[in-house]
C-alpha cells in the first residue's frame, strides 16, 4: 500500500514531523498534530458514509459502534506500517522510540490525510480513504460492539433523557515527544470519572471505562 502522490511535499513531510523533531529543529516547520484532528474528521465522515450505503437497515447505534470499530487504533496502526510510515517519521533524537509506538502511528496516519485532503482537495481525500476502507466494509459485522465512548453515551442517553457525557481535558504532562493526557467525563456538571492515555483518544476512552465501571456499580 502506497502513500498517495503530493504536489506539495511540505504538507506530507509535515504529516510526517513528530513534535519532537519540530522542537529540535526550528526551521523544520509545525508538526503533525493540526493535520491529525483533520484527518480524523476526514476518516470518520468517509468510514460512515460507506457503512450508510452498504448498510441500509443498520440502526444509528450499531453503524457509529462498527465505524468506530473500523478506525480504532490498532486497525490505523498497521495501516501506517503498510505505508512505511514509520519508516518515513521525522523523529528526535531522544524519541526515536516513537517509531514503534502504534499511537504516533495511528496519528500520522490520520495526518496524512488530513494533508492530503488540503493538497489535492476534499473529493480526492475521500476517493483515498474510501480505496482502502471499501474492502474493509464487510468487516463491520464481525467487529465486537463494545467501544467505551459509544457505550457510555447510550448508557446516559437511556438514564439521563437528551444528555450527553462531555470530556474535559485537565492536563496534559511530559515532554512533547511523550505527552500523557488526563481527561475527565461529566454528566451535566458532576464527573463520573477520568482517564489518561499518550493520545486525547485513549485518555477519553478511559475515561469513559472508569465512568462505566462507577455508574454501573
Amino acid at each position: 500500500m502506497d502513500l498517495p502522490s503530493f504536489q506539495n511535499l511540505a504538507l506530507l513531510r509535515q504529516a510526517l514531523t513528530h513534535s519532537s523533531y519540530a522542537n529540535e529543529h526550528p526551521s523544520a516547520g509545525p508538526d503533525y498534530e493540526r493535520l491529525e484532528f483533520l484527518g480524523d474528521s476526514i476518516l470518520e465522515f468517509v468510514v460512515r458514509d460507506l457503512l450508510f450505503a452498504r448498510y441500509p437497515t443498520m440502526t444509528e447505534g450499531d453503524m457509529s459502534k462498527r465505524a468506530d470499530g473500523l478506525v480504532d487504533e490498532p486497525r490505523l496502526a498497521q495501516l501506517a506500517v503498510q505505508m512505511d510510515i514509520p519508516e518515513q517519521m521525522y523523529l528526535g533524537a531522544g524519541a526515536q522510540h516513537e517509531r514503534h509506538n502504534p499511537g504516533v502511528q495511528a496519528d500520522m496516519f490520520e495526518a496524512v490525510i488530513g494533508a492530503y485532503r488540503l493538497d489535492a482537495g476534499m473529493a480526492a481525500a475521500y476517493d483515498f480513504v474510501a480505496s482502502i476502507f471499501s474492502p474493509l466494509i464487510d468487516l463491520a459485522l464481525e467487529l465486537s460492539i463494545t467501544d467505551p465512548v459509544t457505550e457510555l453515551q447510550e448508557f446516559v442517553q437511556a438514564h439521563w433523557g437528551g444528555t450527553l457525557p462531555s470530556y474535559v481535558e485537565k492536563d496534559r504532562l511530559g515532554p512533547d515527544h511523550a505527552k500523557v493526557f488526563i481527561f475527565e467525563v461529566l454528566v451535566g456538571e458532576t464527573s463520573y470519572g477520568t482517564g489518561q492515555g499518550n493520545s486525547i483518544k485513549a485518555a477519553r476512552k478511559n475515561a469513559a471505562v472508569e465512568a462505566l465501571r462507577r455508574l454501573k456499580g
